[in-house]
């Protein structure tokens, strides 16, 4: 894959997981108390964020939201036998996968970012995580991976936090989704609620993040925000994402589908 290190091991194969048809809101009695997180995790973060890798704010505050990325993908792919294959989207300084991958060892992960030194820098973290086994750091484009024949269609689930706007998230994501998968995206404060997808459009442009039409030329269907502390938008793959897409390089941002 042009732009991709050829150094970096193909994805673990995809499992065919039996799928809910829509995720469940959280609940109002859920447990509010913070996991403990490992202390080599901290620290990485914490050099994540000195690297310029991580955006501003308390370590804590990042842990807190990638903790939100874990409790949507636990109820969109509850236990069974065959856990999903997710891909981080835009990885930078690990989140939210390091995170899901902490919480959930049954999970398999890609860690996708086109600087290498980002990746270099994943690549050292999930060593000293002892992830090895299951989570890969892979360097390159979004839009290039989307058109790699061993990534397209290959996954279950892709997590985008601060990777763009929706337009270039949805475009980015949707090729690299099975059918049936899901992308969950963060969404930022204030988001406008979830409204069904067949109505027009809101003249007051609430709706406008994720609008249903754009988006079915993808063969992703908006579902339901969900709040879990912080937004979290999620879309399912209803199906194949059609071959047209991604675009070239950089022009899902240049020229942006809705």
């Amino acid at each position: 894959m042009p732009g991709t290190d050829p150094s970096a091991a193909s994805p673990p194969p995809l499992p065919d997981p039996s799928r809910p048809t829509r995720p469940t809101r959280p609940s109002e009695s859920s447990d509010p108390a913070e996991p403990a997180h490992p202390p080599e995790l901290r620290r990485i973060l914490g050099e994540a964020r000195a690297a310029g890798f991580l955006g501003p704010g308390p370590v804590d505050t990042h842990l807190r939201h990638a903790e939100g990325f874990v409790a949507v993908c636990r109820r969109l792919w509850p236990d069974g036998p065959t856990p999903p294959v997710l891909l981080d989207l835009g990885s930078g300084g690990g989140l939210p996968g390091l995170v899901v991958a902490t919480r959930w060892p049954e999970a398999t992960l890609v860690l996708l970012d086109a600087q290498g030194r980002r990746t270099a820098f994943l690549s050292d973290a999930v060593r000293r995580l002892g992830l090895g086994a299951r989570v890969s750091v892979r360097q390159g484009r979004a839009e290039a991976a989307g058109r790699d024949p061993l990534l397209r269609g290959h996954f279950d689930g892709v997590l985008a936090r601060s990777f763009g706007r929706p337009a270039v998230v949805a475009e980015c994501a949707a090729p690299l989704l099975g059918s049936g998968g899901w992308l969950v995206v963060s969404e930022p404060p204030g988001s406008p609620p979830d409204r069904p997808p067949d109505l027009p459009s809101d003249p007051s442009g609430a709706d406008l993040r994720w609008p249903a039409q754009p988006l079915r030329q993808l063969g992703l269907v908006p579902d339901q925000l969900v709040h879990e502390g912080f937004d979290y938008q999620t879309l399912r793959q209803a199906e194949p994402c059609p071959e047209r897409f991604p675009r070239r390089d950089g022009v899902p941002a240049k020229r942006p589908l809705f």
